[in-house]
């Protein structure tokens, strides 16, 4: 880049369109003797053809207008001598164009005429020229095509060497005689040598002009590019500090996040490696904190993603206020952000982490409201967990998770366990994907009882029966089908086994009651899931009055708007809708009087403590009471002991599921304890 600094540009600017000049007219030149040759070589072609054909079509009409000559003269005399003189007399005569002439041999060698008289005085069978008989060639020839024929051979040139010559000859058989008339080559060559000089002086009139076009075309673009170089060279120095200023934005968004300011994945990474090395040398630790927002989601989905932007840039400053300057803080993607923290012991990291979760707990304030989010930490720390930027990340994360499932708002420091565990968590993934097709899937039914006992219905819930590790919990995979994208498939599988099995207790004479399936928001969300539910009820021929599907209060609640005209094409197909968990999702009473739900499930964490806990029942009475001033049905699900049923049916509750009945159980069992009795 030397090479275009502003001081050399004037003069890269001249002499570049002078090269440029030169090398054109030097092109233009060798483009122009180029074609000039071309067109001779063209018109070489077209001369030495045309006069051929013109030699070919003179010498023959000749020889032929001879021959009839001949022909008529002995016709009318019918004698040798007479026809011979005769024909004498009037070749004799006759001129043509040319240097062309008539000759005449008898077959033995003798010249009967030609215009150089000498030759008819002496026998010419036997005379060479180069070492070729050339008389006796033409009449053997002759002989040999009678009809006529053209001959080339080496023709006798006064005061000169012998010049190529082309003769048509053919034979008159009445007198014995052979008729020839010829053609010099020496002529062609005379006329390509005019054509050539012809075309030489007008290639040397052309290289002329141009080269006087050139050098006026030199000095004038002397002068335009002088002062074109002066105004380029402040040109170029404007754009100079533009492209430093662009190169300065690239590089930023190269390395730092646009959002917040922080340092990206990318370059985290490229840092963590280069520390890592240093580390390994001055034998000093490094860690590595994962940090992910606890229910980040829930902001974005109500209060949308530009306020959620805002949540992150204020977060991103309160996290480079907790950490030394020497550390890099960088945003990994979404709510997720990561830290390096170089030569540190681990009672500096337990400091920077408590000032962390503390700092994230600070209310956050967004259009005059204030939020409070909190965050789960993971630390990884070099070299004990890793020696591999990717790998101490990747343990970062892990030791993340654990503090999100150990109750959130909590940091976690690495574990071999944990990376055990986190293996168990990837192969049970990817087994996951194939679980649906392998038929790995089991149903079970919980009975729904009434206040008089009877079976009123059943919850139907999933088990998955893997072939290596046995039976495994929903709450174990059904997070793993909603990250890897299969849940909606796992969801649509369960109604259908439901309705399949449902159907055969029908026909078996049993009185099933109405079936509840669990549907969760990303079903919904995900696909149209109506049609899906439309095509499954026609195929099994199901009566949607005794299928009950059940959606969370709390994924209901983080758009109310959406969720609400999603069950109402749910309601529409005729088929009931419970919320389920009702009293964790904060429900506004007026989007539940909106939403079109037949039942309300009192979650179990209001149960369970009854009748230890005095304000359990409180929420559990008022929540019956909502619901029945909302004309809704209510099912405690939970129920494991006889004060618990009879509290909640002695204060309006409709249905009750739990232990207290019977576990989830398989559908042999299910029919065997509640439906053979019935």
């Amino acid at each position: 880049m030397k090479y275009l600094s502003s001081k050399n540009i004037p003069k890269l600017i001249i002499i570049l369109p002078l090269i440029g000049i030169l090398v054109t007219s030097v092109l233009i030149s060798a483009v122009t003797v180029y074609t000039i040759k071309s067109n001779f070589e063209k018109e070489k072609s077209k001369i030495t053809k045309e006069f051929f054909d013109n030699l070919q079509k003179t010498t023959k009409q000749r020889v032929e207008l001879t021959y009839n000559i001949i022909d008529a003269l002995y016709k009318d005399k019918k004698d040798y001598n007479k026809t011979i003189k005769l024909m004498q007399e009037v070749l004799e005569k006759m001129r043509w164009e040319k240097k062309g002439y008539i000759f005449v041999f008898d077959y033995y060698g003798n010249t009967l005429y030609h215009p150089n008289h000498y030759y008819m005085t002496i026998n010419r069978w036997n005379f060479e020229r180069n070492g070729v008989k050339v008389i006796r060639l033409l009449i053997q020839e002759a002989l040999k095509h009678p009809e006529g024929t053209y001959v080339k051979y080496l023709a006798y040139n006064p005061g000169g060497p012998p010049k190529q010559k082309v003769s048509f000859v053919k034979i008159y058989k009445p007198l014995k005689i052979v008729i020839g008339n010829g053609v010099y080559l020496d002529y062609l060559d005379k006329k390509l040598l005019k054509k050539q000089k012809q075309y030489e002086e007008m290639l040397n009139r052309i290289i002329k002009n141009i080269t006087i076009w050139t050098l006026i075309s030199l000095i004038i673009m002397l002068v335009i590019v002088y002062y074109f170089a002066l105004i380029l060279k402040d040109l170029f120095n404007t754009y100079n500090e533009e492209i430093q200023r662009e190169k300065e934005i690239l590089f930023k968004k190269a390395n730092f996040d646009l959002l917040t300011g922080l340092y990206n994945r990318e370059y985290f990474v490229v840092q963590l490696k280069e520390f890592l090395d240093i580390a390994q040398r001055k034998n000093k630790k490094l860690a590595v904190v994962f940090i992910d927002l606890d229910r980040f989601k829930e902001i974005n989905d109500s209060l949308g993603h530009q306020s959620g932007d805002e949540v992150l840039k204020i977060i991103a400053k309160r996290l480079k206020k907790c950490v030394r300057k020497s550390d890099i803080v960088s945003r990994f993607g979404g709510d997720e952000f990561v830290i390096l923290l170089y030569d540190i012991d681990i009672f500096e990291i337990v400091s920077i982490l408590e000032k962390i979760l503390n700092q994230i707990k600070q209310p956050v304030v967004i259009k005059g409201i204030k939020y409070y989010i909190s965050a789960s930490l993971g630390i990884s720390i070099s070299p004990n967990d890793g020696s591999d930027a990717e790998i101490l990340i990747k343990n970062a994360d892990t030791a993340m998770y654990k503090a999100k499932s150990a109750g959130k708002d909590r940091f976690e420091f690495y574990t071999k366990s944990m990376g055990e565990e986190a293996n168990k968590r990837i192969s049970l993934k990817n087994s996951l994907y194939q679980a649906l097709e392998r038929e790995e899937f089991r149903i079970f039914f919980q009975p729904q009882i009434d206040k008089t006992c009877k079976l009123f219905g059943m919850e139907v819930l999933i088990r998955w029966q893997h072939p290596v590790n046995g039976l495994i919990s929903p709450a174990e995979f059904i997070p793993m089908a909603i990250e890897i994208g299969i849940i909606d498939k796992i969801d649509l599988w369960v109604i259908e086994h439901a309705m399949i099995q449902y159907k055969k207790w029908l026909q078996e004479g049993y009185n099933p009651g109405v079936i509840s399936c669990n549907v969760t928001i990303f079903q919904l969300e995900k696909r149209d899931f109506s049609k899906d539910l439309k095509l499954l009820l026609e195929k099994h021929n199901f009566n949607p009055e005794f299928l009950n599907l059940e959606v969370t209060e709390e994924s209901i609640m983080k758009n109310p708007e959406k969720s609400l005209r999603i069950l109402n094409k749910i309601k529409e197909l005729g088929v009931c809708v419970n919320i389920d968990d009702f009293g964790t999702g904060y429900s506004s009473l007026a989007y539940l009087k909106k939403f079109p739900v037949s039942k309300i499930k009192i979650d179990r964490m209001f149960i369970k403590d009854i009748p230890d806990d005095k304000e359990d029942m409180a929420i559990t009475k008022t929540i019956i009471n909502l619901a029945k001033s909302l004309n809704l049905r209510i099912i405690a699900e939970g129920v494991e002991t006889e004060e618990q049923k009879e509290f909640v049916f002695s204060n309006g509750c409709d249905y009750i599921q739990g232990y207290y009945y019977s576990p989830p159980i398989d559908a042999d069992e299910f029919e065997e304890k509640f439906l053979k009795k019935g």
